[in-house]
């Protein structure tokens, strides 16, 4: 019995193999399983600015500013979404949603278009796909409101003494100082012996544009004399003025003494203006005059007529007329010049 042969005399070697196996093939899964590579990196987004400030912008016209937006990732990244918080700002460029992969980049313009005076604030938002990944920049700006504004230089002049009937001659400086173009509608002096020449009705200027003209005075009496000069335009708040003054010099003679025979009276001239009728509803005519063709022109009437026609009773002999008629509306917007006539009063 002691020497029987044990019970599968091979069965705990071959168990034994078995498992050794085994073991090994669980070790090398897990061996393989550990020795994958480390999982790459998430993209990340990075703007080029963090803020936009826009400072102050006429209403009406639009400032821009460029916005950098940078995968500084090492995986693609896909914006979804770009909005702005404030319709006044917008972002304008490449399409959402779009693709940016590692170290590239896209170019977009901000821009600021003030609807209303005063200032404005707002948030640009950019979205990804990436959770937890997105970018705001803060914006803020000033709408200003656009205006004209007319500054004559210099805004007064003294031609001090001058001779009756002779001319003086300065010059004047007119600039549009605003922001959006004007144009003079209308010119008009009020007062005796004062003129000017180089401009008239119709003359537009752009923003900071300059140009020059002539204004002069001719007295024709002895005496201290003076005059406005009103420049009218619908795009400034108010008229542009400027002031002139000068005193007119005379020669004395002495007096002749009467005699009996009796004197002739001097002739009575005057001048009978008439046109046609304005195609457009108008709320009456302004009557000019002047004697130099084409300039200086000086309204004769105060109230508008609602006439075609106007008698001219105040000129005098020897002396060569230029006339021209404006149509006015109701809200005082005055037309262009009408087309020129000459009137010559005899010197007798």
């Amino acid at each position: 019995m002691s020497q029987s042969t044990p019970p599968f005399p091979h069965g705990r070697h071959s168990y034994a193999v078995v498992l050794g196996v085994l073991l090994f093939v669980l070790s090398g899964c897990a061996g393989f399983t550990s020795s994958s590579g480390p999982k790459t990196a998430p993209g990340a987004l990075s703007v080029s600015a963090s803020s936009f400030a826009f400072k102050t912008v006429v209403v009406g016209q639009t400032a821009n500013q460029s916005l950098t937006v940078t995968n500084s990732g090492q995986s693609p990244i896909q914006l979804t979404a770009l909005g702005v918080s404030n319709q006044e700002f917008a972002i304008t460029g490449p399409s959402v949603p779009r693709t940016i992969l590692p170290a590239n980049s896209l170019t977009y313009t901000v821009s600021f278009s003030p609807t209303t005076s005063g200032s404005a604030t707002g948030a640009l938002q950019i979205s990804s796909d990436v959770p937890g990944v997105s970018e705001s920049v803060s914006l803020t700006g000033s709408g200003e409101k656009a205006f004209a504004n007319l500054v004559l230089t210099p805004p007064s002049i003294n031609f001090g003494n001058l001779a009756v009937k002779s001319t003086s001659t300065q010059n004047v400086t007119m600039q549009n100082t605003g922001d959006v173009p004007m144009t003079v509608q209308g010119i008009t002096v009020a007062g005796a012996g004062f003129g000017y020449s180089s401009v008239s009705p119709g003359l537009s200027l752009a923003p900071n544009q300059r140009v020059t003209f002539q204004v002069w005075f001719n007295p024709k009496a002895a005496g201290v004399a003076s005059a406005t000069v009103t420049f009218l335009s619908p795009n400034l708040s108010s008229p542009g003025t400027m002031s002139l003054s000068g005193d007119g010099i005379g020669t004395t003679s002495p007096s002749t003494p009467p005699t009996s025979s009796p004197t002739t009276p001097p002739a009575s001239h005057s001048v009978h203006l008439s046109w046609g009728a304005s195609p457009s509803n108008v709320a009456g005519y302004r009557v000019y005059r002047s004697e130099a063709s084409g300039a200086s022109f000086t309204p004769l009437n105060g109230t508008l007529l609602n006439v075609l026609s106007y008698d001219d009773t105040s000129v005098s002999l020897g002396t060569t007329y230029y006339y021209v008629v404006t149509a006015v509306d109701g809200s005082g917007n005055e037309s262009i010049h009408s087309n020129q006539v000459t009137a010559v009063i005899p010197a007798t």
